[in-house]
């Protein structure tokens, strides 16, 4: 079976094509929301952010001073977005990962803690990262460490960025070929979805925790790029098989 890599990725992925772009978000607008999100906490405190997707390995200019594996339960790690602005084209959309409510599982990702005095400064580059698509809503919830870092899983109140349905670029949850068909050749400014996706995958491998979903996708993903001679024969996995190992590795204990 082929392997997805950053070298594959890179000869496979046709380059991104001129065309339309994303309009730009109104910084002004955004760091004001921002600011009215923050209201009444106390800055002196900082803040505990859970971060699920390029957030696990783009956070060096928010300077967390503790950045740990984590788990939120009640909610799972899903390609529910349509991504036209980093990773995708308003011509060529691609898809980019969100929270979604699944009450049986927990997401597995980095709990970073954003400390005062300044955290408004801290926390700008992170609001600015994932709230400029309009596409999430900030909750605030229950996020437990992972028990190797504190030894008693206790919750700690953490900002989550969860899937907003109602925003316009809400695609929905799509059958894993579908999903895979899509990260297989979308590219935009920042850089491929597929590269997305296998940067996602080895940063929690890296912190000792797996994601079944993303692993499927990454095997599906390197058979839709890999030449010819070197895929294999029998298609990947259905996307049921892959949310039954998510269930078995997220549960909750």
């Amino acid at each position: 079976m082929p392997k997805l890599t950053h070298d594959l990725i890179e000869r496979a992925v046709p380059p991104l094509q001129p065309g339309r772009e994303a309009p730009l978000p109104d910084e002004y607008r955004l760091r004001a929301e921002m600011l009215v999100f923050l209201h009444g906490r106390d800055p002196a405190l900082g803040l505990w952010v859970f971060a699920y997707g390029a957030l696990m390995w783009q956070f060096a200019e928010a300077a967390p001073d503790i950045v740990a594996p984590a788990r939120l339960p009640g909610l799972a790690r899903r390609y529910t977005i349509s991504d036209i602005q980093d990773r995708g084209t308003p011509d060529s959309p691609g898809l980019t990962l969100a929270l979604e409510e699944v009450p049986a599982l927990a997401c597995a990702g980095l709990l970073m803690h954003l400390p005062g005095p300044k955290v408004e400064d801290r926390f700008w580059p992170v609001w600015q990262q994932e709230m400029s698509g309009g596409f999430y809503e900030p909750q605030w919830r229950d996020a437990v460490l992972s028990r190797t870092h504190d030894g008693g899983g206790a919750p700690i109140r953490a900002l989550a960025f969860v899937a907003r349905h109602e925003h316009a670029l809400y695609a929905g949850e799509k059958p894993l070929s579908a999903v895979a068909d899509t990260l297989a050749h979308a590219r935009g400014k920042n850089g491929t979805a597929a590269a997305y996706l296998l940067d996602a995958a080895e940063t929690l491998r890296r912190h000792g925790m797996r994601d079944a979903l993303l692993e499927s996708l990454e095997a599906e993903v390197a058979q839709r790029l890999a030449p010819p001679t070197l895929r294999a024969s029998a298609g990947g996995p259905p996307i049921e098989a892959g949310r039954a190992r998510a269930a078995r590795s997220a549960a909750p204990g």
